[in-house]
């Protein structure tokens, strides 16, 4: 038996509109991943308000979140902007967690190699946040990026937390040029794939450092 799958679209919280809705419900969308909850959401009666309109629209046309994309700036590896991160990712979580939005994504940034006071950092980091998405009913998922196949195995064991999780990009694979292709992480990561972004892309071009996206089914994911 196939197991059916939500199929949605990102949307930024300051560019949603009535009629952008309509046009996503038409074409068969039937969730929605929100992201850029800011202060302007965060705080306060005013932002209480804001926020309570945009879910009322997504609600509207069938587009009720399933999913955030967290806002924050420099990822949660480095330590001069983990303590600040990690604050604004649990506001943001809470923030979900009134709307009932189960998944929480980020980009957590990159990983140094030989680097282990900031690798420990980062897993300790790991774990009070899939401790908090566990408080909060919720699963903790960090987006394809740099970070290789080996070395997200490494994490996901020593992490340890059904509600730690991943995000797959497959484009991400080929913009990053990772060592690993995108079957083999699906089959690698598969218990720990919670969330897929339908993206393709291809690898960089001699002499570049980053590859390209493309239109979905004209890369090479």
């Amino acid at each position: 038996m196939i197991k059916s799958h939500s199929l949605g679209t990102l949307l930024r919280m300051n560019n949603i509109t009535e009629e952008y809705l309509d046009f996503l419900r038409g074409i068969g969308m039937n969730s929605s991943q929100v992201c850029r909850v800011t202060d302007e959401y965060l705080c306060g009666e005013e932002g209480f308000q804001r926020s309570e309109e945009i879910i009322r629209m997504l609600k509207k046309y069938g587009l009720t979140p399933n999913s955030l994309f967290t806002t924050y700036n420099k990822g949660i590896i480095a330590p001069k902007n983990r303590a600040e991160n990690l604050v604004s990712i649990c506001r943001q979580m809470n923030w979900a967690k009134r709307y009932d939005i189960q998944y929480i994504l980020c980009h957590v940034g990159d990983l140094p190699e030989n680097d282990e006071e900031c690798y420990s950092g980062f897993i300790a980091s790991l774990r009070q946040l899939a401790a908090f998405a566990a408080e909060n009913q919720q699963y903790f998922l960090f987006e394809t990026g740099s970070i290789s196949l080996e070395w997200l195995l490494k994490i996901f064991t020593e992490v340890n937390s059904p509600h730690l999780g991943y995000n797959f990009d497959p484009a991400n694979v080929m913009y990053y040029n990772l060592p690993d292709s995108p079957d083999e992480m699906l089959d690698k990561l598969g218990s720990w794939i919670k969330a897929i972004h339908c993206k393709d892309g291809v690898r960089p071009a001699p002499g570049e450092q980053f590859g390209k996206e493309t239109i979905l089914g004209e890369g090479d994911t």
